[in-house]
């Protein structure tokens, strides 16, 4: 292949870039807020575990689905970087979620943007998708791999008072969630990716 085609080749590309400059604006901008979260000390007790929840995650699921697993990344990185005392297993919680939000949304809740009812509730379902499957099993991995500790007690009941205890933060996320994505244009809502 000739120097021309080679540059004639680059020149035509038509290729698009891992992150766009938008997906890296929208990440940053809900990641940063997950973050400031965490840093604020916005927690709330888990009853019977000695892990703390905050409502980062209505930051994390919107801003994940919205840019995509890559944006997703920069999401969980930025949401569990900061996590005080075991952010190993946050980052690991975070980072996996936001690859799940990510390819979830754009091709489950969005194929039915079109029937907004239909697309709410794969939303809502996508939601406790994550925390049941994801979030709350890949903190408690986490927890068990990186950072043993008697204090914790056995994977599955550790895992049980963890999912009990998220409870009402999935509820509420999926609530307050719920509403902003029904509340939200459509060109808002569409995925960057």
């Amino acid at each position: 292949m000739s120097d021309q085609n080679v540059d004639q080749n680059l020149v035509e590309s038509t290729r698009k870039p891992v992150l766009t400059a938008r997906q890296v604006g929208v990440a940053a901008a809900f990641g940063g807020a997950a973050l400031a979260l965490v840093l604020a000390g916005v927690t709330i007790p888990i009853p019977g575990t000695p892990v703390v929840t905050d409502p980062r995650e209505i930051f994390t699921t919107i801003g994940a689905s919205l840019t995509g697993p890559i944006g997703g990344i920069v999401i969980g990185l930025l949401a569990g970087i900061a996590e005080p005392g075991i952010p190993l297993a946050s980052l690991l919680a975070h980072i996996v979620g936001g690859v799940f939000n990510g390819l979830i949304y754009k091709h489950l809740s969005w194929r039915f943007h079109k029937n907004k009812a239909a697309g709410l509730a794969l939303w809502a379902l996508q939601v406790i998708l994550y925390y049941v499957v994801f979030v709350v099993p890949m903190f408690a991995t986490g927890v068990a791999v990186f950072y043993p500790d008697p204090e914790y007690g056995k994977f599955l009941p550790f895992l049980a008072a963890l999912e009990a205890g998220a409870m009402p933060e999935m509820l509420f996320t999926t609530v307050v969630t719920t509403i902003i994505m029904a509340a939200l244009p459509e060109r808002f809502r569409r995925p960057l990716w």
